[in-house]
C-alpha cells in the first residue's frame, strides 16, 4: 500500500502552518499553526493522530498514534507555544 498523504510547514504571517494534504487531489486535509517551530512536531502528530482516530487510512497517520521515544515517553506532548488549533484558521474555499 503506497503513502496517500504528504506534510507540509509553510511560514505565514510569521506563523508555521502544518498542512496534511492528500497526494491524489493536491487538497489540503487538515491545516494547524504555531508560532515556534519546536511545536511544529506537536501540530502534525495532533493532526495525524486525528486523522488516524476518525477513521482515515494511512501508514503515517497509523505510525504517529504508536511511535514511542524510549528515553522520554512521549514525544511532544504539550506544545511550547501559542497554537492555532483546525477550527481557529479560517478556510478559504
Amino acid at each position: 500500500m503506497s503513502e496517500i498523504l504528504t506534510t507540509k510547514v509553510t511560514t505565514i504571517n510569521g506563523r508555521f502552518h502544518c498542512r496534511i494534504i492528500d497526494k491524489a487531489t493536491q487538497r489540503v486535509k487538515n491545516e494547524m499553526a504555531c508560532e515556534s517551530r519546536q511545536d511544529v512536531g506537536y501540530c502534525m502528530r495532533y493532526m495525524l493522530r486525528m486523522y488516524d482516530k476518525c477513521g482515515g487510512v494511512s501508514l503515517m497517520a497509523d505510525a504517529s498514534r504508536h511511535r514511542r521515544d524510549a528515553e522520554d515517553g512521549w514525544k511532544n506532548t504539550e506544545p511550547k507555544g501559542k497554537i492555532w488549533y483546525p477550527n481557529q484558521i479560517p478556510v478559504k474555499e
